[in-house]
């Protein structure tokens, strides 16, 4: 690999530039990371002092899981598929209501 010597970075300093919560969250959706893949990634960039001491490293709750096969996601669209009629009457209309809330908060 060839190195430019003129090159010189925006922090000329050898000090890490430790990841702020926006800088964490960008690179989460930058990568397109599944929640897993978050987690795993934050737990070690947090075992290796390179977050700011205000980053949180977030371990994601699984209530959305009931409901995931219900929606797509192409083109960065997300849409219902079709839902049977007998899941859809099982359903409880608050759980419903929760899944397209943790929808609209992840797309947005």
């Amino acid at each position: 690999m060839d190195c430019d010597p003129t090159f010189t970075g925006a922090n000329s300093s050898n000090e890490p530039h430790l990841l702020t919560q926006g800088d964490l969250n960008d690179i989460v959706r930058d990568m397109n990371l599944s929640k897993k893949q978050a987690e795993l990634l934050s737990s070690r960039l947090k075992g290796w002092n390179l977050l700011h001491e205000d980053t949180k490293v977030c371990y994601y709750r699984g209530r959305h899981e009931e409901f995931k096969d219900f929606y797509s996601q192409e083109d960065g669209v997300v849409f219902c598929n079709d839902v049977p009629l007998w899941k859809f009457l099982a359903m409880n209309l608050s759980q419903i209501s929760g899944a397209c809330s943790l929808i609209r908060q992840k797309c947005a």
